[in-house]
């Protein structure tokens, strides 16, 4: 399938169409303001019942700084409403509340969801594992916290585009092998879930060096920012991919694209998990882009709005309708006149051979 033509129009426009290359030797402070600009200057028109921002304990003593988005028009719930916790991508050295408040508004508004974004520690200032930690702090925080925060303790998902994908993903096997919160859901989109310098993908391979937006040597770099050495990228909180185990991990929802060079090793992901009975649903999206689904409602790309609308609707089959007991008894007693009134007909029927 051919580019998207409405991303490759865009794309044409901001000057994206060809592959960046090697961003190694731009300051991270001016590519982290490139992204700022292009995606965090833009005010968003999806609307919101409320936003508050506050900061959570985290777990060096330090503070995370997070973003809680309200959900207008949900319908209430009795147990409080689902909440998904967010972590922004950005090659773990970039992005932040304001690159993804867009894109936080829409899950929350689409799905129904509190939405909690995560404004975790940067690298390379901050090098592994404290962006992660922060995100399971954040995590866990919100499952503590859900009831106080009107949400439901049993429907607390934890999500996440790009790094921030892999971030989520990890965040799901530290709840598991901590014994941490009981989560109810992974919303991975095109998720870096292998480091490049120790495997390539057919797609890593076929497009690094031509897809527009994401290339191999900003794949490699991003990682060299997180951790200080090339072996320490083989945790199994960065290598997901070869991890021991995808046990006993909640339920994942994965969204790839078909010109992103990470799609191969996100679908092997989801195939992993498929295969040691995790439920799994992975959707790769035609002529899309790494992380296209950031569009959005920001420049009325239909596949990235279609994506959107994909992930709120598997957000929403993840969370069980509540069943009202009036509601039931309501049904019971329907359904009993309805039968004692088809009993009275046939009897008289019967008696007279005439029908009422």
């Amino acid at each position: 399938m051919e580019l998207d033509p409405q991303l490759k129009a865009l794309l044409e426009v901001a000057n994206l169409l060809n592959n960046p290359g090697d961003d190694s030797g731009i300051p991270d402070e001016e590519l982290r303001q490139q992204f700022s600009g292009a995606f965090g200057s833009v005010k968003s028109k999806v609307p919101v019942a409320s936003i508050s921002n506050r900061t959570i304990p985290g777990p060096d003593g330090n503070k995370i700084p997070i973003r809680i988005y309200y959900p207008a028009d949900a319908k209430p719930r009795k147990s409080g409403l689902p909440i998904l916790v967010f972590c922004h991508g950005g090659g773990f050295f970039g992005g932040d509340l304001n690159t993804h408040d867009d894109l936080c508004r829409n899950l929350g508004h689409l799905s129904a969801y509190i939405t909690i974004a995560v404004d975790y520690r940067l690298a390379p200032e901050h090098k592994f594992p404290a962006g992660h930690l922060d995100c399971y702090a954040a995590t866990k925080w919100a499952y503590d916290n859900a009831s106080a925060l009107g949400g439901d303790q049993t429907h607390v998902a934890v999500g996440g585009d790009s790094a921030g994908g892999s971030i989520a993903a990890a965040v799901c096997h530290l709840a598991r092998d901590m014994k941490g919160p009981n989560l109810a859901m992974q919303v991975l989109l095109c998720p870096m879930t292998q480091p490049t310098a120790h495997y390539e993908s057919e797609s890593m391979n076929k497009l690094g060096t031509i897809a527009p937006v994401l290339s191999k040597r900003m794949c490699e770099t991003a990682y060299e920012r997180l951790v200080a050495t090339l072996e320490e990228q083989r945790s199994e909180l960065i290598d997901l991919n070869h991890a021991p185990s995808v046990k006993n991990l909640p339920p994942a929802y994965v969204v790839t694209a078909e010109y992103d060079p990470l799609r191969d090793e996100a679908e092997y992901y989801a195939a992993r998990l498929f295969k040691n009975n995790v439920p799994t649903k992975a959707k790769r999206y035609g002529g899309a882009i790494h992380n296209f689904i950031l569009f959005g409602s920001l420049a009325e790309i239909r596949c990235s709005v279609r994506a959107l609308e994909d992930v709120a609707i598997a957000m929403r089959q993840a969370v069980k309708e509540e069943k009202d007991p009036w509601d039931a008894r309501s049904y019971m007693m329907i359904a009993a006149t309805v039968v004692a009134f088809l009993s009275v007909k046939m009897y008289h029927y019967y008696q007279t051979g005439n029908a009422l």
